[in-house]
């Protein structure tokens, strides 16, 4: 072997050592945070090359050092969340509120048909309006005469609870007065339903031959849920059967009155009223209602539930990812170490072959 090939072969040595050095010092372990922002030490200072006395080497062609131009970062663009403007619910157990979006999830629910009364107030004992009628019925009449409605608290005119509704006919003027109350309720169509209403006739002219029948307690049925009692013809009205007595009867009988109906719409309205025949100046009738029932199916009624959900599954997190040397970042440098030290060990067994 030449002194000039010993020297290359020293020269391959001298290379690989540093290589290997350079690869201890990327190997280095990085911290948490301090990781980006540690100064790396100075590379070790290359050993001259021995001088011979017979012989002076050339000096080895310096190698450019590759620039590497950094790569702008680019920004990443992350989805924002907009939740639904609800009230902040406090943390249970203190500490920060949690920042889930709260939203309102509605539900329509409606309720299963049952079987039951469909009249409201039907034994009056809710109370009365201002006008006397019971609470959530509305009155008529026909004029030439003088109407009245009354709560009243006889016994003997009450059959549910302890009021009735009194209406009254007084001095009628023309023949074939009337005065009654009516209520629009909900059913279902096609099903059957029973009315059963109590009451008692009382008159200045009961008992006399002259005016029979005169007051009478009449009903009739509007499919369409109208509220207008003209809208029911004269043929449509039906009968109780009930009779009246005299006035100043004590203890007048409680009648009843029962019927099947079959409504042909999901709304009807029920009218009843007393009607005095004959105008006769100075006469009073008074007409006792109580106890009114339209039993069968109660239509189902629409409800809407709103429930509070939070956040869950599929939730966008906005957090950036922890760094350190548990982190992704930490083995990029690690990994790029290791190829310097393998490239280094590969550079010193081409040396050492030659």
């Amino acid at each position: 072997m030449t002194i000039k090939q010993l020297l290359c072969q020293k020269w391959h040595v001298a290379v690989g050592i540093g290589l290997l050095l350079l690869g201890a010092v990327a190997c280095v372990p990085f911290g948490q945070q301090a990781a980006a922002t540690a100064t790396l030490p100075p590379p070790p200072t290359e050993t001259p090359l021995p001088s011979l006395p017979t012989f002076t080497p050339t000096a080895a062609p310096t190698m450019p050092k590759p620039t590497v131009t950094p790569v702008a970062a680019v920004a990443e663009e992350k989805p924002t969340l907009t939740p639904t403007p609800q009230q902040e619910q406090p943390p249970v157990g203190g500490g920060e509120p949690d920042e889930r979006a709260v939203v309102p999830v509605t539900y329509k629910v409606t309720t299963v048909p049952t079987f039951g009364n469909v009249v409201q107030n039907s034994s009056f004992e809710d109370g009365f309006d201002d006008n006397g009628v019971g609470t959530g019925w509305s009155t008529f009449d026909n004029g030439d005469a003088v109407y009245d409605w009354v709560e009243d608290i006889q016994p003997a005119h009450v059959s549910h609870g302890q009021i009735a509704q009194l209406m009254r006919i007084m001095g009628p003027g023309k023949a074939d007065r009337v005065v009654g109350i009516y209520q629009t309720v909900d059913v279902i169509p096609g099903e059957t339903y029973t009315l059963t209403m109590h009451g008692i006739i009382q008159s200045s002219t009961a008992g006399t031959h002259k005016t029979p029948y005169g007051h009478r307690v009449q009903w009739a049925i509007d499919d369409q849920g109208r509220g207008d009692w003209n809208q029911i013809e004269w043929g449509d009205w039906s009968d109780t059967g009930w009779n009246d007595v005299k006035l100043k009867e004590a203890n007048p009988t409680m009648n009843v009155f029962a019927k099947h109906i079959v409504p042909k719409t999901d709304k009807l309205t029920l009218f009843i009223r007393g009607w005095t025949k004959w105008p006769i100046l100075g006469s009073e009738a008074k007409f006792y209602i109580d106890g009114v029932f339209l039993h069968g199916p109660v239509p189902g009624t629409e409800k809407t539930i709103t429930v509070m959900t939070s956040g869950g599954d599929g939730e966008i997190n906005n957090e950036m990812p922890t760094t350190g040397a548990g982190g992704v970042a930490a083995w990029i440098p690690i990994t790029g170490g290791i190829l310097v030290l393998g490239f280094a060990l590969y550079e010193v067994r081409k040396a050492w072959a030659r």
